[in-house]
């Protein structure tokens, strides 16, 4: 058994990223003495029936969440209770039903409003995480830091997350941005992200095992669901 938990975890069903299916995460993960899952597609909740089925099936307490994308801001939205998963729906509803950009627009033009509005006037049983430091300092801003916290991934990047949660009084959880259940898994993972950015698996993925993120175009590691590896 282990006391640690994994709070941001993608299946199959984010498409272009996760390559293992619900029921395979969550026989990994029990496998490997965890007692609690989250289940965090990127902008969706299309596995969470079957995560929760298998996860209950198994004696693992299922969290369902999403990471929520928009524009240049994202966050691992988790629900407590009905509520939150009430305004989760409504959240990547809005995401969705948000207008298309328009084409050519550069990064620094996009818009970035949606999701700091939708979370700051509607979490009420949500648990946010966020490593986007933008998104973090807003949230506080419009309405304090309750059911928020700074979320360190592996990578550079962590230690000004970590900087900015103690400067805005945030607490930070350890997550690991888990694509996949096991570490051989890390070759579909890398042609998934080539074939989702219409580029080669070089180019692509920058090696076996990574990934990039939408949010910076920067490349970094994929863990897989193992503790060893920092993944499940």
């Amino acid at each position: 058994m282990t006391d640690f938990t994994h709070l941001h975890v993608h299946s199959w069903f984010s498409f272009g990223q996760g390559v293992s299916s619900p029921a395979t995460l969550v026989e990994a993960a029990a496998a490997r003495g965890y007692t609690t899952l989250a289940c965090t597609d990127t902008n969706g909740v299309y596995g969470d029936i079957d995560f929760q089925q298998a996860a209950l099936a198994a004696g693992i307490r299922p969290i369902l969440g999403a990471q929520l994308v928009s524009g240049a801001q994202e966050a691992v939205v988790l629900a407590t209770n009905a509520k939150g998963w009430a305004a989760l729906c409504r959240a990547v509803t809005a995401i969705h039903w948000a207008p298309p950009e328009p084409p050519n627009l550069r990064p620094s033009d996009r818009p970035t409003v949606l999701l700091s509005a939708q979370l700051a006037t509607d979490r009420d049983g949500l648990l946010v995480l966020t490593r986007d430091i933008p998104l973090l300092e807003r949230l506080v801003q419009l309405s304090g830091p309750g059911g928020l916290y700074a979320e360190l991934r592996p990578g550079r990047e962590r230690h000004a997350v970590g900087a900015a949660a103690k400067r805005l009084g945030v607490p930070a959880v350890v997550t690991g941005g888990v694509m996949f259940a096991h570490p051989e898994d890390a070759a579909l993972h890398r042609l998934r992200v080539a074939i989702h950015h219409n580029t080669t698996l070089d180019a692509g993925a920058g090696g076996l095992g990574a990934a990039r993120d939408d949010r910076t175009g920067r490349i970094h590691a994929a863990p897989a669901l193992d503790a060893g590896a920092g993944g499940l």
